[in-house]
């Protein structure tokens, strides 16, 4: 990710459609899912500038680790409990975690290999714990953005189910998310299609008030689908798998 872009996103993520939705899509199934009342030991692995992480705070005990040195000094400023590591070696012990959450990492340039990833988060989650992961959809959908981010590419829902499945994960839970907005990036790939650019652009395009504000309340009203069923199209992926109990 350029270095510029993680200041844009501190300074914009507490408002922003995309993170207050994505972020509540991830406090929500966490309620569902888990004991409110045990205090949760959970990771954020890959935790960017730290608003999620310091969200979690209000479900147990967090740690969070990002690769990059910029996140982790804008997660700091958020008293996020952070480590600067690699998602493919993570600096705990076997079984340390209830949940480890993973919002948008997997697809990075510098992870360079996702199923190690995906060995480690199953590694430090204790028996029975969870895993919430997001990943971008559609790798034929690459376009400027993600040059922007450093994506090494995009996921469909088969190829992530089967990574999880090699690791040994059991899905509980796996959808397309953010359907709202696919259509304007398919309608700007093809822009970038016909009128080619060298020039990259940010992801995280600031819109007026009210339209922000528009935005968020569709985005909530797939939340509240996802309670029910699955979406079938989506620029995401979200997938809540198992680690298996330990045989007694």
């Amino acid at each position: 990710m350029q270095k510029s872009e993680y200041r844009n996103i501190y300074q914009n993520e507490e408002k922003h459609f995309f993170y207050r939705a994505n972020h509540q899509l991830v406090i929500s199934l966490l309620h569902r899912l888990t004991d409110e009342k045990s205090n949760l030991k959970i990771l954020d692995a890959g935790c960017g500038t730290g608003l999620l992480a310091q969200k979690l705070q209000a479900l147990g005990t967090v740690d969070a680790i990002d690769i990059n040195p910029e996140a982790i000094k804008f997660a700091k400023k958020r008293e996020v409990k952070v480590k600067l590591a690699s998602i493919t070696n993570l600096p705990f012990n076997n079984s340390s975690f209830d949940i480890v959450i993973s919002i948008d990492v997997l697809y990075h340039q510098k992870v360079t290999n996702d199923n190690l990833a995906l060995a480690e988060f199953y590694r430090v989650l204790k028996p029975g714990g969870l895993l919430i992961v997001r990943v971008p959809a559609y790798n034929w959908l690459i376009r400027s953005t993600d040059i922007h981010v450093h994506t090494r590419k995009r996921y469909n829902l088969d190829e992530l189910k089967g990574k999880l499945r090699r690791a040994k994960f059991k899905i509980i839970k796996i959808s397309y998310v953010n359907l709202t907005l696919l259509p304007p990036a398919v309608a700007s790939w093809f822009l970038e299609k016909l009128f080619p650019s060298k020039k990259t652009i940010s992801p995280l395009v600031t819109l007026p008030s009210f339209l922000n504000q528009l935005v968020f309340y569709l985005l909530m009203l797939e939340n509240l689908l996802l309670n029910f069923s699955n979406l079938p199209f989506g620029l995401g992926l979200i997938a809540v798998s198992k680690k298996s109990k330990a045989l007694k």
